[in-house]
């Protein structure tokens, strides 16, 4: 369940030893200890307000002043890595292992379901903040919850309140390769210890957290586009309409002068004729007149387009189409000032992290691919109460089923099992990140 602000730092005075009282009007009474009150700089005795249309004397404390900030001294080395150990009730493991073909499916290999076991299984619980900077600022935390045996990674999208909550903090060992302290079942586990195997949990659930940070901005991103789209198109129309005027003054400059009064003398001349067959020679020319007046018109265009200009010109000609160069040049700069306004960037940084001890059931499954075979451990998640998804092992954020790659077996998701463009090769972005290995696009 999600907490107000005031139900938030009426927790953290109350932990560090204040009374908080809220009132009526939505805001703390607060008293303080002097040490803390020095930590935060406000009065032992305080009213906390949280509107800004409440003044007098009160300290505001909403997102963004100097105590809701001053708040984050009281955590400066605390919390950022914590162990603790979940209690679930055992499944009923027959039941699970009949499950396991509707749960597991591969688009190009097939398993086979060995043995069960139950064992400890270490599970990270890891907080990422995720800033994303354009025209506007969003941020948000992300926890994401990674299993340390299979690399599956879950995202707890109702929030981590229920997991917290049935957690018992245990003492843990610390591997000084890591620099921080992880479960025991990861540092003692063979071939488990060591920093590679922290790294490369630590790299996954980033990698997760990046795909996950993107599918929760996806509206935002939406709106930058829709955006980006509307005032490009308003740009391209704005200039478009001073270009059309400007085409249609060199037009009247070299076309109309030349060639428009040729034609209008010729129909003076053809209305002066009182004998049909002259009239209508004379029509004859004044048509002529006015093919060769929308052809060189169209030839104009086409030069004006290729920047290529064979006609004599005057000084006003050329003024003309330095103006031309000019709205094409400031057309492009108000694009590039555009893209810039809307690019999107994207932060993420982990903010702390919980490694959980559990006991639950593992399946053991082997996946085979042509003549080549894997073994691979599928779990049961006890805080969501079924298996844990299989992982993507190029992107670690699923979608699209699941294959099998030729070389690693590499368990990869459908957006990670391309398909190449070039060569139609299918390839797996683990083994290959950045190019098709048949043809090197």
């Amino acid at each position: 369940m999600n907490k107000t602000l005031p139900e938030v730092i009426t927790d953290i005075l109350t932990y560090n030893g204040s009374l908080v009282e809220p009132d009526d009007d939505g805001a703390l009474e607060v008293i303080t200890t002097q040490e803390l009150s020095e930590t935060l700089g406000v009065p032992e005795h305080a009213r906390l307000r949280f509107s800004y249309d409440d003044a007098g004397d009160t300290v505001f404390a909403s997102y963004g002043s100097d105590l809701f900030i001053s708040l984050a001294r009281l955590f400066e080395g605390r919390g950022r890595f914590s162990l603790a150990r979940f209690e679930a009730p055992a499944p009923n493991m027959e039941k699970l292992s009949k499950t396991l073909p509707d749960r597991i499916s591969f688009g190009n290999a097939v398993f086979r379901f060995n043995k069960a076991e139950v064992k400890d299984v270490s599970y990270l619980l890891l907080y990422f903040k995720y800033t994303a900077l354009s025209d506007e600022k969003h941020e948000g935390v992300l926890p994401v919850l990674i299993n340390c045996m299979n690399m599956s990674t879950m995202p707890l999208t109702g929030g981590s309140d229920e997991i917290i909550e049935g957690l018992k903090e245990v003492l843990p060992l610390f591997d000084e390769g890591v620099g921080f302290p992880l479960p025991r079942s990861i540092a003692t586990e063979s071939g488990f210890a060591g920093s590679q195997r922290g790294i490369g949990i630590f790299q996954a659930a980033y990698s997760a957290a990046a795909k996950m940070a993107q599918e929760r901005l996806k509206n935002f991103i939406r709106s930058l586009e829709r955006r980006l789209h509307r005032d490009i198109k308003r740009v391209y129309e704005y200039y478009g309409t001073l270009r059309e005027e400007t085409i249609k003054m060199i037009e009247q400059n070299v076309l109309k002068l030349s060639m428009g009064d040729l034609i209008e003398s010729e129909l003076k001349k053809a209305m002066k004729h009182k004998n049909k067959l002259s009239k209508a020679q004379a029509l004859k020319d004044i048509e002529r007149i006015e093919l060769q007046y929308l052809e060189k018109k169209t030839k104009m265009l086409n030069m004006i387009n290729e920047k290529k200009w064979d006609f004599e010109r005057d000084e006003k000609t050329d003024k003309l189409l330095a103006k031309l160069d000019t709205i094409e040049t400031e057309r492009e700069w108000k694009v590039q000032d555009l893209i810039a306004k809307y690019a999107l960037s994207i932060r993420i940084e982990p903010v702390a992290a919980v490694g959980i001890e559990a006991q639950t059931p593992v399946f053991h499954i082997n996946i085979k691919r042509r003549l080549a075979s894997r073994e691979f451990p599928v779990t049961y998640n006890p805080f969501v109460r079924q298996l844990d998804d299989l992982p993507c092992e190029a992107c670690f954020n699923p979608h699209g089923g699941y294959y099998v790659c030729d070389d690693k077996l590499h368990i990869v998701c459908g957006d990670c099992f391309k398909t190449c463009p070039a060569c139609g090769k299918q390839y797996c972005t683990a083994c290959h990140k950045d190019k098709c290995p048949k043809c090197r696009k």
